[in-house]
């Protein structure tokens, strides 16, 4: 692995450099432009690195605690805010390009780490990352995804080569205890940038407790990807717990899942508009923290209130079972099939966020993409070429699917995948974008790209053979 590292020094820095003028370019002549790099999340993100940088902590703009989000992404943002005495975001948004451009790198280093002899496979699906268009376009915009990304790939780089699942032909037994803690750290820090990853970890330690090794490598493989994990995430966890009295990561579930699945659930039971079924969730949570409040005499906190919310949304499930499964499924869907050139037409000006509506059927969410309400003609062209690019992908990772029943190796990569895909999936059922499954893109690309480079070399090999 490090000496075809060696040996391709040349295509990796080749390949940096391009990613870098893409993205740049990308940036400087419409991300910057009318701060289209803004977004909803931005302003939280921003206002949190301002207090930080000047010395208050991580508060909001009001002086009051912030628990809403987890803070890895503003400090990243306050650092350089402070080292630089500038809080125009836009400049911090040049370091973050710079930093998403060696994201094609850690992919060509992945697909060696799932398939280290297919050199050919490695180059070109890193090649494909440069121009993906969905790495190129969150690579400009104010939003954890880049930073995300880039720890999360570091830790599928460390800890994947140590995952020999029970049914897997290959067997290392010489893993590294010390790899598996790195990763572990890596973990971590992308679990404070996207509050995913306290739920990943409890399905990896599952996970390996699946391998070939005795029970006590298990163990000691599962403390120390827990301790690396933990290392990082508990200061976090213990300044929350100092100001509250509870140990949470964020408060961002309750209204969470109240706005975006069940006022929509409540909308669709009753048939009546958006507005109206939140307004009816919202007097519930209120009553509820009226009648806590005064038995507690004191007023709720954050997270109190956030649990408050989960409960009102939690009955709001349970009333309506068929809906709720539907809603959760459909945002599943969402963030599998959903396109990254949807962002572009919400920073469209002609284009808007679609908003909660009885009347959006699925015909009015394709044509939305097949004809879109756009003058943009570049944007046009993104849209059908992310199109054609993504049917490739998935008829390619189908593909693998089939060719894995008949190869365990094939099988053990693919299930190793896949469940780390879709514990991160499954925590999308709330509400799904395509930009959630941007972490995991790599194994669709990576897989896909390896049942297409067998596909045309083995019909290569064929007609030569008839020759």
């Amino acid at each position: 692995m490090s000496e075809l590292f060696k040996d391709n020094i040349k295509f990796l820095i080749c390949l940096f450099v391009v990613s870098f003028i893409i993205r740049g370019l990308f940036f400087g002549f419409f991300l910057s432009k009318n701060e289209n790099y803004w977004n909803y999340d931005t302003y939280v993100y921003h206002n949190v690195a301002k207090m930080v940088a000047n010395g208050h902590g991580i508060k909001n703009m009001d002086g009051s605690n912030h628990f809403y989000r987890v803070p890895g992404y503003s400090l990243f943002l306050s650092f350089f805010y402070k080292l630089f005495n500038d809080t125009d975001i836009k400049n911090f948004l040049w370091v973050q390009v710079f930093f998403a451009s060696f994201i094609p790198v850690l992919l060509f280093i992945l697909s060696l780490i799932l398939f280290s002899t297919d050199l050919l496979l490695a180059k070109l699906v890193s090649i494909f990352s440069i121009f993906h268009l969905g790495y190129i376009l969150f690579s400009g915009l104010a939003l954890t995804e880049s930073f995300f990304t880039i720890f999360f790939l570091l830790f599928c780089i460390l800890f994947l080569p140590n995952l020999h699942l029970f049914f897997c032909l290959n067997f290392n037994l010489n893993i590294k205890l010390k790899k598996m803690f790195l990763a572990g750290i890596f973990l971590g820090i992308a679990s404070l940038i996207r509050p995913v990853g306290h739920h990943l970890i409890i399905g990896l330690l599952f996970l390996l407790l699946t391998l070939k090794n005795d029970w006590r490598k298990k163990l000691k493989l599962c403390l120390f990807l827990f301790s690396g994990w933990f290392l990082i995430v508990f200061g976090w966890l213990l300044r929350n717990w100092l100001l509250t009295g509870y140990i949470f990561f964020h408060t961002l579930p309750g209204i969470h899942f109240l706005k975006h699945s069940a006022a929509i659930i409540l909308m669709k039971a009753n048939q009546c508009d958006y507005v109206t079924s939140l307004n009816f969730l919202t007097k519930q949570c209120d009553d509820i923290k009226a009648v806590k409040e005064q038995k507690k005499i004191n007023s709720l906190n954050a997270i109190e209130y956030c649990n408050v919310m989960q409960e009102v949304s939690l009955n709001c499930f349970f009333s309506y079972p068929f809906l709720t499964v539907q809603h959760f499924l459909i945002n599943i869907f969402k963030t599998c099939f959903s396109l990254y050139s949807a962002e572009l037409l919400f920073i469209d000006s002609v284009e808007n966020l679609p908003k909660y509506d009885l009347n959006r059927s699925w015909k009015n969410i394709f044509l939305r993409f097949l004809i879109p309400n756009t003058s943009n003609k570049f944007f046009i062209f993104l849209i059908y070429m992310e199109i054609l690019f993504f049917v490739f992908l998935w008829i390619g990772f189908l593909g693998f699917v089939v060719n894995s029943f008949f190869d365990f190796e094939l099988l053990c990569l693919l299930v190793k995948t896949v469940v780390i895909s879709g514990i991160l999936i499954f925590l999308t059922i709330a509400c799904g974008f395509a930009r959630l499954r941007l972490p995991i893109e790599p194994f669709l690309i990576i897989l896909s790209f390896k049942f297409w480079v067998q596909f045309f070399f083995r019909k290569k090999r064929v007609l030569w053979m008839k020759s």
